[in-house]
């Protein structure tokens, strides 16, 4: 039986099989790491003391455990960065399924972390009393709501077919009469279109059947075969059509590959698929991409054509001027002494047309409001400035032929890098990945100072009066708080609330960044006061302020005596070291070695070179390499003032 339907999720029936292996593999495990590809997609390294590490993949439709781990991404999202702060280091002690839905639940040490696997997917983690810490999205329904500092609560309850009898599933035939049985067991119980078709054969029902036409002796013998599959053992397989708990009676005239879990399975199958999907969107973007460069090669041929002829046709002009010297000569003589005795154009234009010389007859046009008349040089129109001798006409035909050559050089430049773009975009995938690493796609933020709180919220702050001023009109929302040093020449900070209650911690934290970055620092005092305000009083008060100058409206928050420092640290990734600066608590949650300075007078390159020996001391073997590549810039340019000195460092 060929079932016409691309399996891009899992069932609750698939969830409930899944459920069990992953308790017998994952329970007692710790979290390692935590990594967030696009928006609902997550890895989740777990380690199991005796079996090693496990990757556990989830989106918004599917979970299993891989292993087809991709590389760490290049920024992780804050909500990323929130799980990380939470559950790093945390036991999982137990997993379960809500019910007969697609919901799963980790109890984490403290936490329950819940998959909602529905439309439209969520992650929510929760304390162990439900009471929602920070969902990945903020969800609201007439029935429920998601969002922080409120209790979770579950979707609608769907029926179990596994707690219903006899006479609970008769009622349900009788209440939907008219509904096909494939149709009631894929969405009234929550099997989906597969299971449906199979409980129908296995059961030998016709799966078309209205609900109304079903004989107790067919209820009977469809309500058997749900029961048995709530006690069938798992021999996961893999079709072409999905990944399945055991083999399918409407599948039994195909081979399927069998496999010891039901994880395995479903990591070859959507894997497989998500490569395949990979592979696609690369073919048709190399293809819009060669698209594109022709599109554009044909405009540079056609603009090559355009000034050829511009060259060619100027020199030309130029060269029929001193050909026909004498011709040009008399009849720019002749015009201007006609003016000059007082004719007007018109009776100049009227005598030419009785004359009957060579120089009248070469003048076919005066257009007297441009100063040109337009002569026939040897068959060619060449058009002459009646204000210009004849050796500055033609000079002004040989700097437009000179001028067109130029153009036309850098076209064929052009063209030449073109076919060298045409050419990398025929390269197969693989061997580009193997010359050229993708280039890091910038952030918004990392145009400015910025770190990562470490209660996970974003904190930006400007690095001069114009940067300051796109921060504040740009990027700052009325609910986000700003802070400064009380000092004239500081940099405005900004916590990004993303609408939610800032901890206490996470504003120490930006205090701390307003005070380093401000003009306390190149003063080399030791402590300054910082205040703060929500972004909605931070305005120009309708006055003409210099740039990177706000008006601060009613009362501060302060921050007495903020000492002034700044660590600047390394996090290890999986090829590579990032440079990271901030508040130390902020920087010590966010590296892997760190280093603290404060005002001193050490010159930027040398206190650089003393960070990077220090910080190469405290490396692991393994981490030495990827932190003696990092150019010293990188460390110079988050040195507030460009000098200061080592107070401590640390891991």
């Amino acid at each position: 039986m060929e079932i016409n339907m691309e399996r891009e999720e899992m069932t609750s029936l698939d969830f409930r099989f899944l459920v069990q292996e992953l308790k017998g593999n994952l329970v007692n495990g710790i979290i390692r790491r935590i990594y967030q590809y696009e928006k609902k997609k997550f890895f989740f390294e777990i380690f199991v003391p005796t079996k090693g590490s496990f990757w556990l993949y989830a989106d918004a439709k599917k979970m299993f455990l891989t292993q087809k781990r991709k590389p760490a991404p290049q920024e992780p999202p804050s909500f990323c960065m929130f799980l990380r702060k939470h559950l790093l280091g945390k036991k999982i002690k137990y997993i379960k399924q809500y019910d007969f839905d697609r919901i799963i639940e980790i109890e984490i040490n403290g936490y329950i972390l819940i998959f909602e696997l529905i439309h439209p997917g969520n992650v929510i983690l929760c304390d162990s009393f439900y009471n929602i810490i920070m969902p990945l999205e903020i969800q609201r329904w007439r029935h429920r709501e998601i969002k922080p500092k409120t209790v979770y609560r579950y979707p609608p309850r769907i029926e179990n077919p596994f707690e219903m009898d006899l006479n609970d599933f008769l009622r349900k035939l009788k209440s939907n009469p008219d509904k096909k049985i494939v149709s009631l067991l894929s969405s009234n119980l929550s099997f989906g279109s597969i299971y449906g078709n199979e409980i129908c054969a296995v059961a030998g029902v016709n799966k078309d059947k209205p609900c109304k036409d079903i004989s107790l002796d067919e209820a009977s013998r469809i309500h058997k075969v749900i029961e048995v599959l709530k006690e069938t053992p798992l021999k996961p397989v893999v079709y072409a059509q999905g990944a399945f708990p055991f083999p399918l009676k409407i599948l039994e005239n195909e081979k399927p590959k069998q496999v010891q879990e039901f994880s395995q399975a479903l990591d070859e199958f959507f894997s497989e698929k998500e490569e395949e999907k990979t592979e696609q969107e690369a073919k048709k973007e190399v293809l819009e991409k060669e698209e594109k460069i022709e599109r554009i090669f044909g405009h540079q041929k056609e603009a090559e054509t355009k000034w050829e002829r511009i060259e060619k046709d100027s020199r030309d002009s130029a060269e029929r001027i001193y050909n026909y010297y004498e011709t040009v000569r008399v009849a720019l003589e002749g015009i201007r002494k006609a003016r000059e005795t007082g004719m007007s154009w018109s009776e100049i234009k009227n005598q030419i047309s009785q004359e009957p010389t060579p120089e009248a007859e070469a003048i076919k046009e005066i257009r007297e409001g441009d100063g040109i008349i337009v002569l026939d040089l040897g068959g060619k129109e060449v058009e002459i400035d009646i204000r210009k001798t004849v050796e500055e006409n033609a000079e002004k035909y040989y700097e437009d032929a000179k001028w067109a050559r130029k153009k036309l050089e850098g076209v064929k430049e052009a063209e030449k890098q073109i076919l060298e773009k045409i050419e990398e975009t025929k390269e197969k995938p693989e061997e580009k990945t193997e010359k050229e690493k993708p280039k890091k796609r910038k952030k918004w933020y990392e145009n400015f100072r910025w770190f990562f709180s470490s209660d996970g919220l974003l904190v930006v702050a400007g690095k001069n009066d114009e940067s300051n001023e796109i921060l504040i009109k740009k990027h700052t929302e009325d609910n986000d708080i700003v802070f400064h040093a009380d000092i004239p020449g500081a940099a405005f900070v900004v916590i990004k609330s993303q609408g939610l209650d800032v901890p206490d911690e996470t504003k120490k934290e930006a205090a701390e960044f307003a005070a380093a970055y401000s003009k306390a620092w190149s003063k080399g005092l030791g402590t300054i006061d910082v205040y703060s305000v929500p972004g909605s009083r931070v305005t120009k008060g309708g006055v003409n302020l210099p740039k990177g100058s706000f008006i601060i409206e009613g009362e501060r928050e302060w921050y007495r005596e903020q000492e002034i420092k700044l660590s600047i640290g390394v996090k290890i990734k999986e090829d590579e070291a990032d440079v990271v600066s901030g508040p130390v608590m902020a920087v010590r949650k966010n590296s892997d070695y760190f280093v603290t300075i404060k005002p001193g007078f050490k010159q930027s390159l040398e206190l650089a070179m003393e960070i990077k020996n220090k910080l190469l001391i405290k490396a692991k073997p393994e981490d030495k390499p990827f932190i003696e590549n990092i150019p010293l810039e990188e460390f110079q340019k988050r040195i507030p003032s460009g000098m200061g000195e080592i107070v401590e460092y640390g891991v």
